[in-house]
């Protein structure tokens, strides 16, 4: 003889939904009274709606209705079935992640600071930061702490977010160690076989680890008389005479702002005056 209506649409928190009592066959119905279980909610001598606005989670349970419907000559009181009203929260239609500071490399014993923030939700929510496709949280706030950092730190973090309805999960944010050039080396060095005055030679700079870009420059004396991972002495002759270095670098950012290098050791190449080999 009484149903209650219910939209039926997902109900989440901050909306509005209007609950209503009706008489069969849309017999009138009065002295309506509203239950969330055994508890009345509210009281109507002459409504049949029930207005639950701004949403909340405690709004959540089983609602029926009670009234009095006219039939057979007569009022008579009777009741709905309980329908369930279920008030979910807020989706979280997005997660971000930035670092501070705000670089994409980092050198080894630097301390950066990730942070995670979501556009919209309700609470309360949860955080997990996830390190590659690694299950184990490495930490459940907000922020997460890099400290001294080193090479094994590389790789993709991102952050989860949840609220008990539903999940949420960050695009990855690559954190970059940059490894430091060292032992920048010069080949043929010394010199692997004889060479006599005229031949060309070919000097090749190195180095055992780097990130890239490495760049290469050649000293000469000193001076900087070339840049890139190869010299061409072309034909030998007493002006190649003197030391050679390499100077390996790589830097830090794209702006630059740390430059880091590896100097070679020396190669000497002694070319005498009437001799016919380079010592």
């Amino acid at each position: 003889w009484v149903v209650l209506q219910v939209p039926a649409r997902p109900l989440l928190e901050k909306d509005t939904v209007t609950l209503r009592c009706r008489g069969w066959w849309n017999n009138s119905v009065t002295q309506v009274q509203f239950y969330r279980g055994d508890e009345e909610v509210s009281r109507s001598p002459s409504g049949t709606e029930l207005s639950l606005s701004p949403l909340q989670l405690h709004h959540s349970g089983d609602y029926h209705c009670r009234g009095q419907v006219y039939s057979g000559g007569s009022w008579v009181q009777h009741h709905s079935v309980p329908v369930n009203v279920t008030v979910h929260e807020i989706p979280i239609p997005w997660v971000s992640v930035w670092a501070q500071p705000p670089r994409g490399q980092l050198a080894p014993g630097d301390r950066v600071m990730l942070s995670c923030a979501v556009a919209a939700g309700t609470g309360p929510l949860s955080f997990t930061w996830h390190w590659g496709d690694s299950g184990t949280p490495l930490g459940t706030s907000p922020h997460l702490e890099l400290r001294h950092i080193g090479d094994n730190d590389s790789g993709h973090y991102h952050c989860r977010v949840s609220n008990g309805d539903s999940v949420e999960e960050s695009v990855p944010l690559n954190v970059t160690v940059l490894v430091r050039v060292a032992n920048a080396t010069i080949t043929p060095g010394p010199l692997s076989h004889q060479v006599h005055v005229g031949d060309p030679v070919t000097l090749r700079c190195s180095v055992q680890v780097g990130s890239a870009p490495v760049t290469f420059t050649w000293l000469h004396n000193g001076k900087e008389v070339a840049r890139g991972p190869v010299l061409e002495l072309g034909d030998i002759a007493v002006g190649h005479s003197g030391t050679y270095q390499c100077v390996a670098t790589n830097q830090l950012g794209q702006d630059g702002h740390r430059v880091l290098r590896a100097l070679s050791p020396e190669l000497a190449l002694e070319v005498t005056p009437g001799s016919p080999w380079v010592t």
